[in-house]
């Protein structure tokens, strides 16, 4: 018996997520259940892969990680199971476990089909407690991965997210996450950014954001003066644009897949 991870969309104003554990536990009664995230904006599957890569890294080997952002439950969508060198996934066949299975050896991939492993009936809009929760459980418990079906061959993978190059000293950058106190975690890693800024004569930052200008790339949120837009390298190892006690979505009024250009001189 190990950790089951849970990653939802479903909030906590219901009984959709306490109804998945109930499945789990009834099943794998000694499974650990960690609860990621249960406030992913609805229906947002980019997000969840994002919040999803995040995290799983740092749990033990083995983990089964449950995400179900699920905009096509009960459509002809595949139900997947996942096994990785590292861990296993359950989860829509939508590419939210696309992020997660960056440089990882995929062992197994099956689509979830073996009524065995399910609740039944199942229910056309709630394949979190039929479907997904059930097949998690059961792998904790032990059943391997290619019991829950048959091998899937190929499956939905998101695109990744690239800065452009205008120049040798200038890209387009894009917003992939923002996160609730309102930084934008954008596609620049902090190798991208050490190698433009090293390239750079004199190494002078500037990031232009709709009309907003940031001039400044500071090595905490505490560095910036208050109201103050600035850049950062944020914990998940990507540049972030942030105001220190505000909010930089508010500041510059931009979502997720919004751009900006970054220039170094």
């Amino acid at each position: 018996m190990g950790i089951i991870t849970l990653l939802t969309d479903f909030g906590h104003d219901n009984w959709f997520v306490a109804t998945m554990k109930g499945v789990i536990k009834t099943i794998s009664p000694s499974a650990d259940i960690v609860d990621i995230s249960h406030e992913i904006p609805n229906h947002s599957v980019t997000d969840a892969a994002f919040v999803l890569r995040n995290a799983c890294p740092y749990f033990p080997p083995g983990t089964v990680h449950c995400a179900v952002v699920d905009p096509g439950v009960g459509s002809d969508r595949a139900a997947l199971a996942v096994e990785t060198d590292r861990a296993r996934f359950v989860a829509p066949d939508n590419g939210l476990i696309s992020y997660a299975l960056e440089g990882r050896e995929l062992r197994h991939a099956v689509r979830i089909e073996n009524e065995r492993y399910m609740r039944s009936p199942v229910s056309r809009t709630f394949h979190g407690r039929d479907v997904f929760a059930p097949a998690a459980a059961h792998l904790d418990a032990g059943v391997a991965v290619t019991a829950l079906g048959p091998a899937a061959e190929t499956f939905v993978r998101l695109a990744a997210s690239t800065p452009q190059r205008l120049s040798d000293a200038e890209i387009v950058g894009h917003v992939l996450h923002v996160d609730r106190f309102g930084n934008l975690i954008t596609d620049l890693h902090e190798t991208f950014v050490a190698e433009l800024l090293a390239a750079a004569p004199g190494q002078y930052f500037r990031l232009l954001v709709r009309d907003h200008e940031v001039r400044r790339l500071v090595g905490s949120y505490a560095e910036g003066r208050a109201g103050e837009l600035v850049a950062l390298i944020g914990s998940s190892g990507y540049l972030e644009i942030a105001v220190n006690r505000g909010s930089a979505r508010e500041t510059v009024d931009i979502q997720e897949g919004g751009e900006f250009i970054l220039k170094v001189l």
